[in-house]
């Protein structure tokens, strides 16, 4: 009859063992937060912030009229401060007019790297437009073709770079050229691999990847010298469709394949105007168009600045290329490598050559 009361007494002394994470903290905490967006303040957007200190604890509140947003008397501790929200703000082509932008920031705070004051805290947090954090970018659009009189342009490349600090896999991903906004995808080729859960082909941090549409020398075709084009012959991959028994074909490269049904012709582009996407490949039913949530980076250009967008601008604010001129041999390239802010129009400059796996100076 003992056994039961000494079981009792035991698991009493065990639990006395453990201590629970304390919930009472030594002194309070003032926090003053401005949000921002490029130049503009930000009113009426949600901030979270939350600390893993004290048992996880979170606040929520609303900034104000000046873009402020304040938490006070709230645990001394380092906070987690998260932001997606939408915004509206200036428009990117037009100072007069307005956009509708998805924000986004995460950041932490401690009390004492941020403030004199070790009780009160005031900063300002930058977001940046959802789809500018780091990530696999399309770096460099080589599309106009260079100098001749003979309409040549299948020297056409696309550049990739991982801004990230972490691998990335093409595996299954696409590339996609898109007509009229993501309802209408005009040339789907896609990376070999299982969409999103692959590792077959890794891009590591800091990386480019080249993409060919034919993976050869073009400054060297027999009886037709180019010598301002561009040697595409060890590009990383090389866009093939397999319906095309005519389509130049690098057995050393290989191939970003064509899926959609009924295409038989090699992955092109625009030489002046259009939009090219590099999308995770979850969404491969290109009938009703492209998911936006399977959008990595997207690009539109435009050699006309009285261009009227279109895709998204969720996907891409504004646009580049204002100024490029058809078979110049000229190219566009981000300002700086893997430079994401989601808007072309300043994210993207002309420079006078391609620049193929690396980054113009």
């Amino acid at each position: 009859m003992k056994t039961p009361f000494l079981l009792l007494f035991l698991l009493f002394v065990a639990s006395s063992c453990f201590k629970e994470q304390p919930t009472q903290v030594d002194g309070a905490l003032t926090l003053t937060l401005y949000i921002k967006f490029e130049d503009s303040f930000l009113n009426s957007i949600p901030v979270t912030i939350k600390t893993y200190d004290y048992n996880s604890i979170s606040f929520s509140s609303i900034t104000d009229s000046c873009g402020a947003v304040f938490f006070e008397n709230i645990p001394y501790a380092e906070y987690l401060i998260t932001i997606k929200s939408t915004a509206i703000v200036s428009s990117a082509l037009n100072s007069n007019a307005m956009d509708t932008v998805t924000v986004i920031a995460s950041t932490l705070i401690t009390p004492t790297e941020t403030s004199n004051n070790e009780n009160t805290i005031t900063d300002t947090i930058y977001t940046i437009a959802s789809g500018a954090q780091p990530g696999l970018k399309i770096n460099e659009l080589y599309t106009v073709g260079p100098p001749n009189n003979m309409f040549y342009y299948s020297d056409q490349f696309f550049e990739l770079y991982n801004s990230s600090e972490d691998t990335v896999y093409l595996d299954g991903m696409l590339f996609v050229r898109i007509y009229e906004m993501l309802e209408w995808a005009s040339s789907i080729f896609q990376f070999p691999g299982e969409p999103l859960t692959g590792r077959e082909y890794p891009v590591p941090p800091g990386a480019f990847v080249v993409a060919a549409k034919d993976a050869m020398d073009h400054t060297n075709i027999p009886n037709f010298p180019l010598p301002e084009s561009v040697d595409l012959s060890h590009a990383d991959w090389e866009f093939k469709n397999s319906m095309d028994y005519g389509d130049y074909d690098n057995p050393d490269v290989p191939n970003i394949d064509n899926i959609e049904v009924g295409c038989r012709t090699d992955f092109g582009i625009g030489l002046s105007t259009d939009v090219i996407l590099i999308t995770d490949g979850s969404d491969v039913n290109y009938f009703d168009g492209i998911a936006i949530e399977s959008v990595i980076d997207g690009v539109e250009y435009s050699s006309l600045s009285t261009h009227l967008k279109d895709i998204e601008k969720e996907v891409d604010r504004g646009f580049g290329g204002v100024g490029l001129i058809k078979y110049s041999g000229k190219s566009l390239e981000r300002v700086a490598v893997g430079f994401d802010s989601n808007n072309s129009s300043v994210d993207f400059e002309i420079i006078d050559h391609p620049t193929p796996g690396y980054q113009h100076e």
